[in-house]
Protein backbone atom coordinates (compact mmCIF):
# COMPACT_ATOMS: atom_id res chain seq x y z
CA UNK A 1 0.00 0.00 0.00
CA UNK A 2 1.28 3.47 -1.20
CA UNK A 3 0.89 6.87 1.47
CA UNK A 4 -1.06 8.57 -0.80
CA UNK A 5 -3.65 5.07 -0.78
CA UNK A 6 -2.91 5.31 3.48
CA UNK A 7 -3.84 8.84 3.29
CA UNK A 8 -6.75 8.34 1.12
CA UNK A 9 -7.88 5.43 3.71
CA UNK A 10 -7.71 8.30 6.08
CA UNK A 11 -9.86 10.35 4.49
CA UNK A 12 -12.50 6.99 3.25
CA UNK A 13 -15.73 8.83 4.50
CA UNK A 14 -15.77 11.95 2.89
CA UNK A 15 -13.86 11.10 -0.43
CA UNK A 16 -17.07 8.09 -0.68
CA UNK A 17 -19.55 10.64 0.17
CA UNK A 18 -18.62 12.60 -2.30
CA UNK A 19 -18.71 9.86 -5.05
CA UNK A 20 -22.01 8.28 -3.55
CA UNK A 21 -23.11 6.03 -4.57
CA UNK A 22 -20.66 5.35 -7.22
CA UNK A 23 -17.86 3.73 -5.19
CA UNK A 24 -18.44 1.14 -2.29
CA UNK A 25 -14.35 1.48 -1.27
CA UNK A 26 -11.42 3.59 -1.52
CA UNK A 27 -9.80 1.06 -3.13
CA UNK A 28 -12.28 0.98 -6.05
CA UNK A 29 -11.89 5.08 -6.17
CA UNK A 30 -7.94 4.94 -6.11
CA UNK A 31 -8.15 1.95 -8.84
CA UNK A 32 -10.36 3.92 -11.39
CA UNK A 33 -8.41 7.31 -10.58
CA UNK A 34 -5.14 5.26 -10.96
CA UNK A 35 -6.68 3.66 -14.43
CA UNK A 36 -7.71 7.36 -15.83
CA UNK A 37 -4.12 8.63 -14.90
CA UNK A 38 -2.55 5.15 -17.09
CA UNK A 39 -4.67 5.45 -20.16
CA UNK A 40 -4.03 9.42 -20.43
CA UNK A 41 -0.45 8.55 -20.05
CA UNK A 42 -0.48 5.44 -22.54
CA UNK A 43 -2.68 7.74 -25.09
CA UNK A 44 0.10 10.62 -25.28
CA UNK A 45 2.96 8.06 -25.33
CA UNK A 46 1.41 5.81 -28.28
CA UNK A 47 -1.16 8.47 -30.20
CA UNK A 48 -3.12 6.46 -31.69
CA UNK A 49 -5.94 7.75 -34.01
CA UNK A 50 -7.70 10.56 -32.54
CA UNK A 51 -5.35 10.30 -29.92
CA UNK A 52 -5.74 14.35 -28.82
CA UNK A 53 -9.60 14.01 -28.85
CA UNK A 54 -9.28 10.59 -25.99
CA UNK A 55 -7.01 12.70 -24.12
CA UNK A 56 -9.14 15.38 -23.85
CA UNK A 57 -12.16 13.54 -22.77
CA UNK A 58 -9.47 11.51 -20.22
CA UNK A 59 -8.28 15.05 -18.88
CA UNK A 60 -12.52 15.77 -19.09
CA UNK A 61 -12.82 12.60 -16.44
CA UNK A 62 -10.05 13.60 -14.28
CA UNK A 63 -10.97 17.30 -14.09
CA UNK A 64 -14.78 15.91 -12.93
CA UNK A 65 -12.80 13.57 -10.30
CA UNK A 66 -11.12 17.19 -9.30
CA UNK A 67 -13.98 19.05 -9.13
CA UNK A 68 -15.98 17.20 -7.22
CA UNK A 69 -13.84 16.46 -4.01
CA UNK A 70 -13.24 20.40 -3.94
CA UNK A 71 -16.85 20.85 -3.72
CA UNK A 72 -16.33 18.81 -0.99
CA UNK A 73 -13.71 20.66 0.35
CA UNK A 74 -10.70 18.07 -0.28
CA UNK A 75 -8.15 19.37 -2.53
CA UNK A 76 -8.77 17.22 -5.88
CA UNK A 77 -5.87 18.66 -7.58
CA UNK A 78 -3.61 17.33 -4.84
CA UNK A 79 -4.94 13.91 -4.60
CA UNK A 80 -5.50 13.10 -8.21
CA UNK A 81 -1.38 14.10 -8.43
CA UNK A 82 -0.72 12.23 -5.66
CA UNK A 83 -2.40 8.89 -7.59
CA UNK A 84 -0.23 10.10 -10.17
CA UNK A 85 2.41 10.13 -8.54
CA UNK A 86 1.95 6.61 -7.77
CA UNK A 87 1.43 5.26 -11.48
CA UNK A 88 4.74 7.73 -12.56
CA UNK A 89 6.38 5.67 -9.56
CA UNK A 90 5.29 2.45 -10.90
CA UNK A 91 5.57 3.16 -14.31
CA UNK A 92 9.57 4.02 -13.90
CA UNK A 93 9.82 0.93 -12.36
CA UNK A 94 8.26 -1.40 -14.87
CA UNK A 95 5.74 -2.57 -12.06
CA UNK A 96 2.34 -3.64 -13.38
CA UNK A 97 -0.38 -3.42 -10.63
CA UNK A 98 -2.97 -5.76 -11.01
CA UNK A 99 -6.35 -3.97 -9.47
CA UNK A 100 -8.25 -7.13 -9.68
CA UNK A 101 -10.50 -4.44 -11.87
CA UNK A 102 -12.43 -5.92 -14.69
CA UNK A 103 -12.34 -3.29 -18.16
CA UNK A 104 -16.46 -3.97 -17.80
CA UNK A 105 -15.92 -2.04 -13.88
CA UNK A 106 -13.38 0.26 -15.24
CA UNK A 107 -16.59 1.83 -18.09
CA UNK A 108 -18.85 1.45 -15.50
CA UNK A 109 -17.42 3.67 -12.77
CA UNK A 110 -16.37 6.48 -15.89
CA UNK A 111 -20.36 6.55 -16.78
CA UNK A 112 -21.23 7.08 -13.38
CA UNK A 113 -18.93 10.28 -12.74
CA UNK A 114 -19.63 10.83 -16.18
CA UNK A 115 -23.47 11.31 -15.04
CA UNK A 116 -22.61 13.32 -11.97
CA UNK A 117 -23.78 16.76 -11.88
Amino acid sequence: MTQTEIYLNDLQSPILETFKPIFKSIEKFYTTCYLIIKNEHVLSQEQPELWEEKIKTVQWFKDKIERKLNENNLSGKDIVADIASDYFEDYVHYKERDFKMTNEEFISYIKQIQSLP
